[in-house]
Order: structure tokens, then sequence, then C-alpha cells
């Protein structure tokens, strides 16, 4: 096969955005064909203005479920034993959501699996914030369980969510977990660096988990909530760009509209 004519790749380079959007359009389908179709269809499923003047006419939950009966809903509540709670409704909705996600998520390959993993790292900062704040309270992060999204659940909160958990260990847990186990570990870091700059330089392997507690303590938690998506967003944006073309430009004015 003969090689790439040096001016037909320095005019790649050259060409005009709508020319580039053209080319990445003409190779899109070999990664990331099908995960289009997967989206495709479960878009389809979403509720019409008929499912959801079904739904305006519902009685009660129970007429509820049986308006879903018809949609791609029809099946996510059939196991619930009555009557229904509101709580409940909004948990199976989630969970959904969520299971959808991870399925679409597992028909991806790079980048678009990163993509994805920045997606659902808002809901990771959302949890750990909120079981954090259970921490603080002595309460047992299981009694949480209801409030966790699930589109941010990760392997390790499966440790602090188990009923052996001992809220009153402390943070050692909490850091190893939430600080190093996870991929906002690097947010929970510079935040607590920045919280912790008074006292003494931290070391550069960062800080130990004796302090994080008594900074968590002080801190509040909306604006380390705050704080944390500051850098989820900023490093979110910096790798939109950097894979450059289509999903830097639409990607970019989201997330500026977000921030």
């Amino acid at each position: 096969q003969a090689p790439i004519p040096p001016t037909l790749a320095l005019n790649y380079f050259k060409a005009p955005f709508s020319v580039l959007a053209a080319m990445e359009l003409s190779i899109f389908n070999v990664n990331h064909g099908y995960c289009e179709a997967v989206v495709r269809g479960l878009r389809s499923g979403f509720l019409g203005v008929e499912d959801y003047r079904r739904l305006g006419t519902s009685d009660t939950l129970e007429d509820m479920r049986s308006a879903l009966e018809e949609s791609d809903y029809g099946t996510f509540l059939q196991d619930e034993p009555s009557p229904l709670m509101v709580a409940t409704i909004s948990k199976k909705c989630y969970e959904k959501l969520a299971d959808e996600f991870r399925y679409v998520k597992a028909q991806t390959v790079e980048p678009l699996a990163t993509f994805m993993d920045f997606i659902a790292r808002e809901k990771m900062i959302d949890n750990v914030v909120m079981i954090i704040q259970g921490v603080l309270n002595n309460k047992a992060p299981i009694e949480l369980q209801e409030k966790v999204h699930p589109l941010g659940v990760f392997e390790g909160m499966k440790v602090i969510m188990s009923e052996t958990f001992d809220v009153q260990g402390g943070f050692d847990d909490v850091y190893r977990i939430f600080l190093v186990d996870t991929p906002i570990g690097p947010y929970f870091e510079e935040y607590l660096r920045d919280a912790d700059r008074e006292k003494d330089e931290m070391s550069r392997a960062g800080i130990e988990t004796s302090q994080v507690g008594g900074i968590l303590t002080k801190q509040d938690l909306e604006i380390m909530k705050a704080t944390l998506k500051k850098a989820w967003l900023e490093d979110f944006n910096e790798f939109c760009q950097g894979l450059g073309g289509t999903t830097a430009e639409v990607m970019g004015h989201m997330l500026k509209m977000e921030a």
C-alpha cells in the first residue's frame, strides 16, 4: 500500500473544522457503531406524551405501575410488593439508569470508556460526601444505603456499607478507601491539602491518615462538595480538550455551562 503523500497529510491539519468532523464520522462506526446503536435503542424507550398522559391520570401508585406496563419500564417494578412507596419507585428508577449505563460502558473502547468514568465520578463525589457526613454524626454508613446513588457506587463502598464496618474507628478506613482506592482520590487529596495549608507544609506523599479526621470535622461539607466538583469539572474539561475535535467543542461548552 502506497504511503500517504506529505502534501495530503499537511492538508489534513489545515482542513476546516467541517471537513475534520466529516472525517471523524467516516471512521466512527469502527469503534463506536454498536455502542451508538445501543444508545439509540435505549433512547427509543423514553416515555412519550401518551405515557405521561396515562401517568397523569393515575390516582394511586398502583395505577402508576399499571400505566408503565406498556412501556420499557413495565418490568422494573413487577417484583416489588404492595403497597408501593415513592422511595421504592425512585430507587428502582436510579438502579435501572445505572444498569443501562454500565451495560453501555461495557460495549465501549477508549477513550469513550474513560469519558463515561468521568460521568460517574460526579455521583461518586455525592456518595462520598454523604457517607462522610454520616461518619461525622456517628451514623453507620449502612443506614444511608437507601440514599446512595447507584451510578456512584464503587468497589470500596461494599466494605464501608457492610454491617461490620466500625464507624467509631475514625477515618482510617475512610481515608484508605475514598482517598486511595477510588478515581476521585486525587480530588480529595488536593482539597485536604488546601484545607490544611495553615499547618506545616505537607510531605510530598500527601496528608497523613491521622490528620484527615481533624480536617474533615472542621470543614463545611457543602464547601467541600463544591470544591471537589470544581476539581472534577476541571479534570473532565482537560480530558475532553485533549481529545480535540467534536468532543472538545461540544463538551467544552457543556462543562463551562455546568461550571
